[in-house]
């Protein structure tokens, strides 16, 4: 029952006229809901990837074959910041789960032991392995134009949406980090 205050009397709750708009307000609500929570994991996973390529970045800098040019005192300076910057950005941790099948996690592990392959190799032929990254990026394009690895394509397939964006991304963020050769 509530209280009607115009003329002080009690009226009869009917649930046929306040349900429904109440549904209606709770499911508004939720939508509300869901929209920033897909907003919260979409900057989340942007947050996740700009470390990765920091991260990269750091890796690069550290392992830079011009550092053998240069003198011990400027490479010792440029060893303490790197570490520096390394550990300040591995206390930075981000983490946004995606809810994956047996087979998706399998796939997932199969494209980040591609990758990490990848990164090996990098460090000893740059030129061939961004030729390899470039077609690790073209594998995760709709609208592939040029070379793919079949291979990383099978397994990038297989893989959640959101697996997929977000290896694509990494692998962008790896080619823009690369000097140019």
């Amino acid at each position: 029952m509530s209280y009607n205050n115009a003329n002080g009397s009690y009226k009869q709750f009917h649930r046929s006229e306040s349900m429904p708009s109440t549904i209606q307000r709770l499911v508004e609500m939720l939508d509300h809901v869901e929209e920033r929570v897909e907003l919260l994991r979409e900057h989340a996973s942007a947050l996740e990837s700009e470390r990765d390529a920091l991260l990269q970045i750091i890796s690069t800098v550290k392992s830079h074959k011009d550092l053998e040019h240069i003198s011990e005192g400027e490479k010792e300076e440029i060893e303490i910041t790197t570490e520096r910057l390394l550990n300040r950005t591995l206390t930075v941790e981000v983490n946004v789960s995606t809810p994956r099948n047996e087979f998706q996690e399998k796939a997932l592990n199969n494209v980040n032991k591609l990758y990490d392959e990848l990164l090996v190799t990098l460090r000893s032929d740059l030129s061939h392995s961004k030729q390899i990254l470039q077609q690790y990026i073209n594998a995760c394009l709709s609208d592939c134009k040029g070379l793919f690895n079949q291979k990383f394509q099978a397994a990038i397939l297989e893989c959640t949406a959101d697996d997929q964006k977000r290896i694509r991304k990494r692998l962008e963020a790896l080619m823009q980090s690369l000097p140019n050769v």
